[in-house]
């Protein structure tokens, strides 16, 4: 697994921050207290929970939000997991969502969102290691106890690897030679060796109990032993406490008294290193004063030679002007010889183009009025089909304002019919219950003569049938005027009863409006609506396609005039007209076209018969045919289009040859006039410039007299000559004491001085901690009882001295049954702990780096490291100090990581790690951290980055 960019919004105190990595190598994360640092890697364990969901609101991740606010937490990472590239993002809380892309690999492109980028996360999780990530990490808040590393499938799948390679050297053969070894022979040696295991566990278990603790012997004399050790130890340490003292108060003497003789040595130094730089300054001042007077003497030099140049310029820039004037009056003379020559040229060009200019205009004039005059008669026949199209459209709105009146008189509705049927479905439905619960009554005569009967007032005639009536509401009966029966239905038949009324009202209400009684009369109603509405639809699509047709007869007006004049106005409005599209075109439109058309008309029929009355007015010039004798010689009584276009075609090829003829007469005359201002701007610019010229010699002349007047040239020559002595001595002086300051090395001497200051003033700090040191100590040495403490040492000494003999004895005989029983077993189980031997080989190799070369551990089967030897002495892991259990974790996590296949293994994380650690252990550790990052991510979260100085890492300040 490869992390390469972490992504926070609103956690905790991290409002937007990304973290980019880099594939491998060292990177240090540095930033104070409450910054957020663990808050990125809190961040991302929450991201990557395949159990956390997006729209999980645990306590856990509530409590990430900032206080007070509504804001989405959102978490995004970068990462390569299994070979492929993926970018997974969640946001918690506030519209909670989920998201997976796949930036490489087979599913290259994907994205998931939701659960099932979550799902499918979760699965890619799954074949990562996840016992080698969290192990792989130091957090500043995590547990210093032992790792245990037996399910990290990586570290597993690493050792095997390492067992292989083992066996491969040993054997000295390829790896395909090497067999595995048979666990059959193993079994048959337990077999064999059974009986001895068995003698030997017996011995074994009187000093031991089943579980290797020692048993009651060992114990009692391991508790008398300890007991006297303890005293020994307490003895020992009050004792060491005086020597230490005394040692401390010894050294601290001798300290003081060289922190003396180091003060009294640098105030020597420093001194001797004031002096040095009060000469140096000095010396600088008469640099600078040397290089003063240089510059002084430079600039007077500049100044001379400055004024001699400008002499010498003087004399040159007269000579030069003085030839110049001489080629300006003979230029001046040659431009105007060539005006006088141009002049009369120009004058025949002018009067030929003039001429021609003329007849070009009278043939434009003529071919104007028979385009429009061809205009005219398209517009003639586009009004005649105008007039018609209004007269059908005006007839078919007339229609469909009819038909309009007789739909808006028609009330019914497809929405009204519908809410009767209902409504009838309704009164139908509660009826039938209403006839279903009422009793009936029947009325039968039994007599001819029998007594009048009336029901509700009306008499009841009973002749013929038996007469039955449904009893729905209350029924008075009365039998001629002698009874009076009254028939009151149940309480729910009145409420049924009541139900109809309403029923009816409401089919009442809806046919009302439709001024009809029955749900079919109003069903009637509706189909006659539908057929005026069709028919309104046939007659509206009626005048769109009149409307259509006329649209493009009205895009056509825009060819109406050709000329210019009033022919152009016409042109531009019709033009206008037409670009509205046939679609948007109403009657209104058409009528305002037609009568555009019939102004232009006549404008265009006044504009020619005033170019004819002009034309016939006036002559072309000789040889020149302008085309009036085409317009004049047509019969416009009974002229066609077609004809007009035909006659105008005529007149514009007339127009085209006096065009062609009038632009040859002004290309000619444009020429000669060019040729002619042409001479006039030589003539006109070589006068001024002979006048410049002539000014410009006598200016030069009056200055360069007036400058002689005051300095004459040899004055200057001498003067420059002086002043570039000067300088050079100048210079010469400045050399000298450049050396002679160089000399005395100037900046080694300003250094010197300023660390003779600083160690002066440390030694100085130094000595006074020195002398509070001394007398804390000196106060102390007084408060010890040193013989009383001596006297007590040597007598537990003595005591603990036979214990020892005593306990070392059945110590022995204890051991060497364990050794012969372990020794068994260990042969037992040796092929199951092969695999620890890799692994303890490379945390033994990276420890004695950090703690020394005799350094060594012992791992269980759960490759945990249980012990560690330093100095001769075997420690378990909880007796190592707090700085040891750091320093031996953190070596633990390198090593497996540099065992582990760099594409199964994940990033080692340290969170302000080795805050318990000294300086010496500290800096071999950091160390070994930069060794193991080369091939792997070792990242580095630290509020003290000064640490790290001395490693090439790449560091990311957190702000």
């Amino acid at each position: 697994m490869r992390l390469h960019r972490i992504h926070v919004e609103n956690f905790r105190s991290i409002h937007e921050r990304t973290l980019t990595l880099p594939d491998c190598g060292l990177v240090i994360a540095e930033g104070l207290n409450e910054v957020g640092k663990t808050s990125m890697i809190e961040a991302l364990d929450l991201l990557l929970d395949p159990k956390l969901k997006a729209t999980s609101r645990a306590g856990r991740v509530a409590q990430t939000q900032p206080y007070g606010t509504d804001l989405p937490v959102v978490v995004e990472a970068e990462m390569t997991v299994g070979g492929v590239r993926l970018i997974h993002s969640k946001q918690f809380l506030h519209q909670p969502q989920a998201r997976l892309e796949f930036v490489s690999g087979r599913r290259a492109g994907e994205v998931l969102t939701g659960e099932e980028a979550t799902d499918a996360m979760a699965e890619i999780w799954r074949g990562t290691d996840d016992t080698l990530w969290q192990a792989l990490r130091l957090m500043q808040a995590g547990s210093l106890e032992a790792l245990s590393l037996r399910s990290s499938t990586a570290l597993t799948a690493a050792l095997d690897r390492a067992i292989h390679d083992q066996a491969v050297r040993d054997q000295g053969g390829e790896g395909d030679d090497v067999a595995a070894p048979d666990s059959a022979s193993g079994n048959g040696a337990e077999r064999d060796g059974a009986g001895l295991l068995a003698a030997v566990r017996h011995e074994y278990e009187q000093y031991w109990t089943p579980t290797g603790k020692p048993g009651k012997v060992l114990k009692e004399a391991a508790a008398k032993t300890e007991r006297l050790t303890a005293e020994l130890q307490q003895a020992t340490a009050r004792l060491a406490e005086v020597d230490t003292v005394v040692s401390d108060l010894e050294e601290s003497q001798e300290n003081l008294e060289d922190q003396q003789k180091s003060l009294a040595a640098l105030k020597v130094s420093a001194a001797r290193d004031a002096a040095a730089l009060a000469d140096l300054e000095d010396l600088e001042h008469a640099v600078t004063e040397a290089t003063r007077a240089e510059q002084d003497a430079r600039h007077l030099r500049d100044a001379a030679v400055d004024e001699l140049k400008d002499r010498r310029a003087a004399v040159a820039e007269l000579a030069d002007a003085r030839d110049a004037e001489e080629d300006a009056r003979a230029a001046a003379r040659t431009a105007l010889e060539a005006v006088e020559a141009v002049e009369s040229q120009f004058t025949e060009a002018d009067q030929a183009w003039r001429e021609a200019d003329s007849a070009r205009r009278k043939a434009k004039e003529a071919w104007d009025a028979a385009r429009r005059r061809a205009s005219e008669l398209r517009d003639q026949a586009r009004l005649e089909r105008l007039n018609q199209t209004i007269t059908t459209i005006t007839a078919l709105q007339a229609e469909i304002a009819e038909a309009e009146n007789r739909i808006d008189t028609n009330p019914a509705t497809a929405a009204g019919i519908k809410a009767a049927r209902a409504a009838e479905q309704k009164l139908t439905a509660a009826r039938i219950r209403l006839e279903t619960a009422s009793p009936r009554m029947t009325l039968s005569r039994l007599a001819e003569d029998a007594p009048e009967l009336r029901v509700d007032g009306e008499p009841i005639s009973g002749e013929g049938d038996d007469e039955s009536r449904v009893v729905d509401r209350r029924t008075v009966v009365e039998v001629a005027e002698a009874w009076r029966i009254t028939v009151v239905p149940a309480a729910d038949v009145d409420d049924l009863a009541h139900q109809v009324e309403a029923a009816e009202r409401d089919l009442a209400a809806l046919l009302d409006p439709m001024r009809v009684a029955t749900v079919e009369e109003a069903r009637d109603l509706l189909s006659r609506r539908r057929r005026e509405e069709d028919a309104l639809m046939a007659l509206r699509q009626r005048v769109a396609r009149e409307l259509e047709d006329a649209g493009a007869e009205a895009e056509g007006a825009g060819g109406t005039g050709s000329g210019g004049g009033a022919g152009s106005s016409v042109e531009a409005g019709n033009g206008a007209e037409a670009g509205s599209g046939a679609g948007s075109v109403s009657l209104a439109d058409l009528i305002a076209v037609r009568d555009r058309i019939t102004a232009s008309s006549a404008l265009v029929r006044e504009t020619t018969t005033e170019v004819t009355m002009t034309n016939t007015e006036t002559d072309a010039a000789p040889g020149m045919t302008d085309g009036s004798e085409a317009l004049q010689g047509a019969d416009q009584s009974t002229e066609t289009p077609e004809q007009a276009d035909q006659r105008a075609d005529l007149l514009e090829s007339a127009h085209e040859d006096a065009d062609l003829a009038e632009t040859t007469a002004r290309s000619a005359r444009d020429t000669v006039q060019e040729r002619r201002s042409t001479a006039r701007e030589a003539a006109s610019a070589a006068s001024s410039t002979l006048t410049s010229s002539h000014d410009q010699v006598h200016r030069l002349q009056d200055r360069l007299e007036t400058a002689r007047e005051q300095t004459s040239d040899q004055a200057l020559e001498d003067a420059a000559r002086a002043a570039e002595e000067q300088h050079k001595d100048a210079t010469s002086r400045v050399a000298a004491a450049s050396r002679e300051l160089e000399s005395h090395s100037p900046d080694q001497v300003r250094e010197a001085a300023q660390a003779s200051a600083r160690r002066l003033a440390r030694a100085g700090e130094r000595l006074v901690a020195s002398r509070g040191r001394h007398a804390e100590l000196t106060g102390q040495l007084r408060g010890l009882d040193r013989e009383g403490r001596q006297d007590r040492f040597d007598e537990l000494s003595g005591l603990a001295h036979r214990s020892g003999i005593e306990s070392a004895a059945l110590t022995r005989r204890a051991d060497a049954a364990r050794l012969l029983h372990d020794t068994l077993i260990r042969h037992r189980d040796e092929e199951h702990r092969r695999y620890l031997e890799p692994f303890t080989r490379e945390v033994e190799r990276l420890g004695r780096g950090v703690f020394g070369r005799d350094m060594a551990v012992r791992v269980d089967d759960s490759l945990t490291v249980t012990k560690r030897l330093l100095n001769g002495a075997w420690l378990d892991w909880d007796q190592l100090s707090t700085g040891a259990k750091e320093q031996l974790g953190l070596v633990v996590r390198l090593a497996t990581a540099q065992l582990v296949d760099p594409k199964d293994g994940v990033p080692v994380i340290l969170d302000d790690a080795l805050v318990y650690s000294d300086r010496v252990r500290t800096s071999r550790v950091l160390k070994e951290v930069a060794t193991g990052s080369r091939n792997h991510q070792v990242i580095v979260l630290t509020s003290a980055p000064e640490r790290y100085d001395g490693l090439d890492a790449t560091r990311i300040p957190f702000q």
